[in-house]
């Protein structure tokens, strides 16, 4: 007997992987909640036969685990990976925008009409 534990899978998807086993399988299915218990088939064809349906449905961020008591079917959430942005460094003299602007009016810059 082989347990099949599908704890991460919504309901339909769940519903979907129920049809898809009965039909490839010629086991004895009993379905309780999100597990399943299989008799019949190798765990070594019901782990293929999960592969098969989570690449047939495109559910490529779930997996298969393989544990001594069931196989679960897990969903795999990436870890961010930190971005290392470098921050430039302060300008020691910083640059003025525009020419300087004058305290006060020098005379030889003063134009005459």
């Amino acid at each position: 007997m082989t347990r099949i534990l599908a704890e991460d899978l919504e309901d339909n998807q769940f519903s979907s992987l129920v049809e898809f086993m009965r039909s490839r399988s010629n086991g004895k299915f009993a379905r309780h909640g999100k597990r399943i218990e299989v008799i019949g088939p190798t765990k070594k064809k019901i782990k293929f036969l999960l592969h098969k349906f989570l690449h047939a449905n495109r559910l490529s961020e779930y997996r298969v685990l393989d544990t001594t008591a069931a196989l679960e079917i897990v969903r795999i959430k990436p870890e961010k990976a930190e971005r290392k942005t470098k921050k430039p460094a302060p300008l020691k003299h910083p640059v003025p925008y525009g020419p300087p602007i004058p305290c006060a009016i020098r005379p030889e810059l003063r134009v005459e009409r």
